[in-house]
């Protein structure tokens, strides 16, 4: 095992000083909410009216998003026309989720549309020329419009006109050099826009906002088949792990809020597979509902993902359900089984492992543990005929976009965001790839902030109880769960449940800590033993609240 990160106060206060009062002041916080609040940087009290006062009069107007307008045009020539357009989307939660958004809006507006999802493992990611042509061959749609991907697909798009395809491009990842000669792309890092960090899904909901005219405030109907489709958008920005600010925090929050509410019959079904019983909350959406979206596309092709979503049929939705949960099943055991094969990050600045037979399905899922575990940037790969395919991921204070920039003359392809990111190259450049992003590596955590972990407080004391909490929603990533450092004996057995998780019982700590995978992480523990632990406070209707072990302090 790794030695553990450093922790330390996530922010400290001025002597004597309790900057936080006004925030909870302005908005009726409980003291220990709005100190919460002022930890993750908030100042003013107006930044928290994205979670607070979370209406649609704060929406960002959809025609300001860089080339909203254009798409709109485009599409809706095609819907007038009768031209067939198919949705070309991706594989993981949030291209799943705008693909299923995009369906539906485009059939509540009388298109001819239908979907196409890349394979995992035999096309990969973003636009391929050879799942073009058979598109061209066997749907041949009048207008293509890309989800979560296409970009950087220059050269597809190119070749796509050549077929006599026509691409409206909405995406989010990193720019290359160029645009794709699209009728229009959709991108929110384009012409300095309000809110850069929109996930794929949040960029197909404002595109959706701007097709149904529900601009600028929706009423009425529109009003609540938008909250609808922010269902979607909150699981797919969630799972997607953009920051949770702005207004993404407002659609994440009113999506939260609407999941509440009535569901179709396949989100229905979902959200009873996940257990939540009640309101949703993020950290339920990105523990229990995304992974089981995201296995679909990580164990196979992910239509039925996108099937279950759209399902508007019981039984259909109970059979569908049924598959994704078996995958689901299989992706975690495949999961825990390569975690268990890979040997411990050693002491190198960038941790970047090869199991040439790894499964591709989960290498992103083991290499964000890994990282999690040892606190830098890591990478974990696996070989198809011949060729290295990775999954990076790093904390904060890393870009990963910069070091695959730096390794660019050893890829075959590569692209993401700053903290999670995918990269090919030719299994004998190992070598090369590795010095490239241990030096990129090493550079950046010169200028890094500290990869301390961070806690809000010691003890349990300070920590508002669970409607202090739900206020505050969604937590996340740019707003992250509350931590406490907590310390004390173990009371008794560990009590062991589930898949190697611990239950147990801390001296001073009135609630059960719950510790997931803790047998493969720490070893056995023994009644009487001394434990320095970092926890989340997990709040449950039925059994009140917990602390979920997210570290070990030595």
């Amino acid at each position: 095992m790794s030695v553990p990160p450093a922790w330390r106060l996530r922010r400290e206060a001025p002597a004597g000083l309790r900057p936080w009062l006004k925030l909870g002041q302005a908005w009726a916080l409980d003291e220990g909410a709005a100190r919460l609040a002022w930890m993750r940087g908030v100042d003013e009290p107006e930044e928290l009216a994205w979670r607070l006062d979370a209406t649609w009069a704060r929406s960002t107007d959809p025609h300001l998003l860089p080339g909203v307008d254009a798409a709109v045009a485009r599409i809706r020539r095609a819907i007038e026309g009768g031209e067939r357009i198919t949705i070309y989307g991706d594989y993981d939660v949030d291209g799943v989720t705008a693909t299923a958004l995009l369906m539906r809006v485009l059939e509540k507006l009388g298109a001819k549309v239908d979907f196409f999802i890349p394979n995992r493992f035999n096309d990969g990611y973003g636009l391929h020329l050879e799942c073009i042509r058979e598109l061209k061959e066997t749907r041949n749609p009048g207008l293509l419009i890309s989800v979560d991907c296409g970009v950087r697909s220059v050269e597809e798009v190119k070749a796509s006109a050549e077929l006599g395809l026509e691409w409206v491009i909405t995406d989010h990842h990193a720019l290359g050099v160029g645009l794709p000669p699209a009728c229009a792309v959709v991108h929110p890092l384009l012409e300095g826009y309000a809110n850069p960090w929109l996930s794929g899904v949040g960029v197909a909901f404002k595109l959706a906002q701007a097709l149904l005219g529900a601009v600028p405030v929706p009423t009425g109907a529109d009003a609540a088949f938008l909250d609808g489709l922010l269902k979607l958008v909150a699981i797919g920005t969630v799972a997607d792990m953009v920051p949770l600010k702005g207004e993404n925090a407002l659609l994440v929050r009113r999506g939260l809020e609407a999941l509440a509410g009535a569901n179709g019959p396949g989100l229905a079904a979902l959200l009873k597979t996940a257990r939540l019983e009640s309101r949703p909350t993020g950290q339920d959406l990105a523990f229990g509902v995304g992974p089981r979206l995201n296995a679909v596309g990580r164990m196979g092709g992910a239509e039925d993902a996108v099937r279950l979503l759209l399902c508007r049929d019981a039984k259909e939705a109970e059979t569908l359900m049924s598959r994704v949960e078996a995958l689901n099943q299989e992706r975690r055991r495949t999961q825990r089984e390569l975690a268990q094969r890979l040997p411990p990050p050693g002491t190198e600045a960038f941790d970047l492992v090869l199991e040439a037979d790894a499964h591709k399905g989960v290498i992103g899922i083991v290499a964000g543990s890994r990282m999690r575990d040892s606190g830098k940037p890591t990478a974990v790969c696996t070989v198809l005929d011949g060729l290295a395919h990775c999954s990076l991921r790093a904390p904060d204070g890393f870009d990963l976009t910069l070091m695959l920039e730096q390794a660019k003359p050893f890829l075959s392809g590569g692209g993401g965001h700053r903290l999670a990111a995918g990269m090919t190259f030719p299994a004998s450049h190992l070598a090369f790839v590795r010095q490239c992003f241990e030096k990129g590596a090493a550079e950046q955590a010169l200028r890094a902030p500290s990869v301390e972990r961070v806690v809000d407080g010691w003890g349990t004391g300070g920590f508002p109880g669970a409607t202090a909490l739900a206020a505050l929603e969604p937590w996340g990533q740019g707003f992250p769960v509350p931590l406490a450092g907590l310390e004390g004996v173990l009371e008794g057995p560990v009590k062991v449940f589930g898949e190697g998780h611990w239950k147990l019982r801390l001296q001073g700590v009135a609630e059960p800590v719950t510790w997931f995978f803790g047998a493969e992480r720490s070893g056995p523990l023994a009644p009487g033993q001394p434990l320095r632990l970092i926890a989340t406070p997990q709040d449950q209707l039925r059994w009140g609240r917990s602390w979920l072990v997210e570290g070990r302090l030595p």
